[in-house]
């Protein structure tokens, strides 16, 4: 990615350095590990989500893991996280999530007092399902599985000898 002319990668070691650039230059993507030391990602996102001097507070978030639980996803939601990739994962991959995400351009942000500061989650829409539906289900004359189960055992009690 660092190869990529069009994009300026900057590397941080540690999270004052990177709360330091944040106050005096945008950022258009933070890409993270979840484990950074003795913090996690969370645990240096959010200061970062409440500062009002830093610049790019809204930035979009990826973070990194190797497993992932219900804590971790509670705590991810919680900094404002927009989403958390699970290694292994090819340096392609990683790639076009974030092309993925700056294609689609910032997204709604909100900020609570006291709470939660980071994407706008409620307003996620509901996905059309596109895919055809096939013939034997366009119509009304759809066996239900209890009057086929139903059916298939009457004729097996006429199968059954006596």
């Amino acid at each position: 990615m660092r190869q990529n002319k069009s994009w300026r990668v900057r590397e941080f070691r540690d999270a004052r350095a990177l709360g330091s650039y944040m106050r005096i230059a945008p950022v258009a993507m933070l890409v993270c590990d979840y484990a950074l030391g003795e913090q996690t990602a969370p645990d240096i996102i959010l200061p970062l989500r409440e500062d009002l001097l830093v610049i790019s507070r809204h930035v979009q978030i990826i973070a990194m893991t190797r497993t992932i639980d219900i804590a971790m996803r509670g705590d991810c939601v919680r900094a404002g996280i927009d989403e958390v990739i699970v290694k292994p994962m090819s340096p392609l991959y990683l790639e076009e999530r974030i092309r993925t995400r700056l294609s689609e351009g910032p997204r709604g942000y909100i900020a609570i007092d006291d709470g939660y500061v980071g994407p706008e989650r409620r307003g996620r829409g509901v996905i059309a399902d596109t895919r055809d539906i096939p013939l034997e289900r366009r119509g009304e004359n759809i066996v239900s599985f209890v009057a086929h189960k139903a059916l298939r055992s009457k004729a097996d009690e006429h199968l059954e000898p006596n």
